[in-house]
């Protein structure tokens, strides 16, 4: 494991996303000392099987998972990452949006979310404010979430994806949350005076959401006991 490196890990279809994704990606301010790697799998069965083969193929001790569609927009990003994991040993994930606890019915959206983005436009109340000035401390706060939003997921520990269960797109992210948690990590949100990413994720597919939803009740039924 290579304690000096991020990997960017993408599953991807669309060459025009992934060339943007990739752009903004190297507008980030690395680290002293540390290195930046990227790979992005394409024809993946499912989100879990390509998370889990960028995961074998990379050494990297911090790792970002992320969808082609989310452009990253805060220069400080890896430094933020590196200094909420070096915070405590028992982070094992941080995502950029999340829910404190998990919805009876298995539905993040359904409760309060931590966390913050842009969804698709630069909302007016963050235009005149600048990210060249705004630096994120560990001091500023995170939130302890039992899920994590799929956007983005970054991780210090490598646990595997259960593409066993979750053999498409939906509910990899509720499952890896869970998973994390099951093996004795935090998984976290920092608090974002400015978003750190924009997710131009445009109409979702939610054809076959309710049956992971039924599958994640049954799998992970300990998180949705006495709620």
């Amino acid at each position: 494991m290579n304690d000096k490196k991020f990997c960017f890990i993408i599953c991807t279809n669309s060459a025009m996303f992934y060339e943007e994704c990739l752009r903004y990606i190297e507008c980030l301010i690395i680290p002293e000392g540390y290195e930046v790697d990227v790979i992005g799998v394409t024809e993946a069965t499912s989100m879990t099987s390509g998370y889990n083969e960028g995961m074998a193929a990379s050494d990297a001790k911090y790792k970002i998972y992320m969808h082609q569609d989310v452009f990253i927009l805060y220069p400080f990003f890896l430094q933020s990452v590196l200094d909420i994991f070096t915070s405590d040993e028992k982070i094992g994930m941080i995502g950029m949006v999340g829910a404190e606890k998990m919805p009876v019915d298995g539905v993040m959206w359904h409760t309060w979310r931590r966390g913050d983005l842009y969804e698709g436009k630069i909302e007016e109340r963050y235009q005149n404010l600048s990210y060249d000035s705004y630096q994120y401390s560990v001091k500023d706060g995170l939130w302890n979430v039992e899920v994590v939003d799929g956007l983005m997921l970054i991780t210090s520990k490598d646990v595997a994806w259960r593409e066993d269960i979750f053999d498409a797109w939906d509910y990899y992210d509720v499952s890896q949350s869970f998973e994390m948690i099951r093996a004795g990590y935090k998984v976290v949100v920092p608090e974002q005076h400015l978003p750190w990413c924009l997710h131009d994720d445009g109409v979702l597919n939610l054809r076959k959401h309710d049956k992971y939803r039924r599958i994640c009740l049954q799998e992970y039924a300990e998180f949705f006991q006495n709620k």
